[in-house]
């Protein structure tokens, strides 16, 4: 069985929402790699983040492949809901 050749995974979020750092830790406990951008310092990933909720800031967005046109988008997912969406792209 081979590794898995993980598509980019980017989180839109911010260090004081759990739900951000419980996505984090989840990717890093399983070894998948991310980026992270913190939407309260950083103007472009909270115009990305807003443009996924209306409007409106929800931490966090993850976007799972280029982050331009990502193949899924989960916002606030809990943990089996970002893996159900990473096995989907991972799928192909």
């Amino acid at each position: 069985m081979g590794t898995v050749d993980w598509p980019p995974i980017l989180i839109l979020g911010r260090d004081t929402c759990e739900d951000t750092v419980r996505s984090h830790a989840h990717l890093t406990a399983r070894g998948i790699p991310f980026s992270y951008r913190n939407v309260e310092f950083d103007a472009e990933a909270d115009a990305i983040n807003r443009s996924y909720n209306s409007g409106l800031l929800v931490t966090p967005v993850i976007l799972i492949g280029d982050a331009e046109r990502p193949a899924r988008v989960v916002v606030e997912p809990s943990d089996e809901e970002l893996d159900a969406a990473l096995a989907e792209v991972a799928a192909g």
